[in-house]
C-alpha cells in the first residue's frame, strides 16, 4: 500500500482511481464493506484503488468541543486500510483552511490530482463546508467533471447501520460483545508500560500500566479478558479498567496482568486486544476479598483464552 501524507502533484490521465473519503475511525465492519466494494470496483476497472482519511478528525476542528474519543490510533488506522487491500491512502491534514473548502474545489482536487473516475461513499455521505456537497450536488459535479458517485448500502447489526458513534457507545458503555461485533474483531488499545504503586505485584499479581493516549476511546470501568502483545506474539491477559476504588479511586489506569508471565515489561510499547468484560468494577470490604476476585478473574480469563484465539 503506498501511503501520502499529502495530495500528489496530479494525474488527470490514464485509466484513473476509484476513490472513497472518511475518517474510517475503527475501521468497523461498515468501513471494511465499503472498502471492499471500492477494491473490487477498481480491479473492475484496471484502476487504483484510494481512501482519502483526515487527520486529525475532522470534529475536533470544526467542533473542539464534540472532540469524539478515538477507536483507534493513526497507525492501527493506517494497518486496518493496507489489510483492506487499498492501494493507496491519503491522510490529509485536516485544517481549519480545509474546513472551508467548497464541494466543488474538494471534487475537483480529488479528479486533477487522484485521478477520481468514480467516488464511492455510504448514503449519507457529503463534503465541503458545511456539507453543502451531498450526494446530489456530488452527481452534478461528476457530471461536469468527468466522475461518477456510487454509494454503498452500510452494514446493520440489531437493525441498525453500523457507524463509529455506535462503536463509542458500547465501548464506553460497556456493551462489549457489540462493539466487538460491530468492529470485527477485538478492540484495541496502545501503550507504553509504565510504572505504577506496585500494588499488583504485592499481592502477587503484578500488571503492566499502560499509558494510553488520551483522545482514545476508554472501555468502561470493569474486568476484561484478552491478550496482551509486546513484541513476542499475544499472550493472554486479565486486564482491569478503573479507578481502584478498593485503594481510595483515582484516575482511570489500564493494567493487564499476563497470565503465567514473570518478565519486565517497563517501558515497552505494548498493544493490548481486549474481548469480553467480565464483571464490574467494585470497591471490595478487604484486600483478601480483592485477592479472591483476582483470582477467579484470571481463571475465568484462562478459560476464555482455551476456547478463543489471539488477534491475527
Amino acid at each position: 500500500m503506498e501511503l501520502l501524507h499529502e495530495f500528489p502533484a496530479g494525474e488527470a490521465g490514464g485509466p484513473g482511481s476509484v476513490v472513497t473519503i472518511g475518517s474510517f475511525d475503527g475501521v468497523h465492519i461498515g468501513h471494511q464493506r465499503l472498502l471492499g466494494r471500492v477494491r473490487s470496483a477498481a480491479e473492475r476497472g484496471r484502476r487504483r484503488a484510494v481512501a482519502v482519511t483526515f487527520d486529525p478528525h475532522p470534529r475536533c476542528v470544526v467542533d473542539p468541543s464534540g472532540c469524539p474519543p478515538l477507536l483507534c490510533s493513526l497507525d492501527n488506522r493506517l494497518d486496518l486500510l493496507r489489510q483492506s487491500g487499498i492501494d493507496r491512502v491519503v491522510v490529509i491534514p485536516f485544517t481549519r483552511e480545509l474546513s472551508g473548502w467548497s464541494a466543488d474545489r474538494f471534487a475537483t482536487t480529488l479528479v486533477e490530482r487522484l485521478g477520481m473516475r468514480l467516488l464511492m461513499v455510504g448514503p449519507g455521505f457529503a463534503l465541503g463546508r458545511g456539507r453543502e456537497g451531498n450526494l446530489a450536488v456530488l452527481a452534478r459535479l461528476g457530471r461536469d467533471r468527468g466522475f461518477t458517485v456510487s454509494t454503498v448500502a452500510p452494514a446493520k447489526r440489531d437493525g441498525l447501520p453500523v457507524s463509529s458513534g455506535r462503536v463509542r457507545e458500547a465501548v464506553a458503555g460497556g456493551t462489549f460483545s457489540d462493539a466487538i461485533s460491530m468492529l470485527g474483531r477485538p478492540y484495541v488499545l496502545e501503550g507504553i508500560v509504565e510504572r505504577g504503586e506496585g500494588r499488583g505485584a504485592g499481592m502477587g499479581v503484578p500488571t503492566a500500566n499502560l499509558s494510553v493516549d488520551p483522545t482514545r476511546c476508554i472501555p468502561l470501568a470493569g474486568v476484561y479478558t484478552g491478550w496482551l502483545n509486546f513484541g513476542e506474539g499475544w499472550r493472554t491477559a486479565a486486564t482491569g479498567i478503573g479507578t481502584r476504588p478498593t485503594f481510595g479511586g483515582g484516575s482511570v489506569t489500564v493494567e493487564a496482568h499476563v497470565l503465567d508471565f514473570a518478565g519486565d515489561l517497563y517501558g515497552r510499547s505494548v498493544r493490548l486486544a481486549l474481548v469480553r468484560r467480565l464483571r464490574s468494577e467494585r470497591a471490595f470490604s478487604s484486600i483478601a476479598a480483592l485477592k479472591a476476585a483476582m483470582a477467579r478473574d484470571i481463571e475465568h480469563t484462562r478459560d476464555i483464552a482455551r476456547r478463543s484465539s489471539p488477534p491475527s
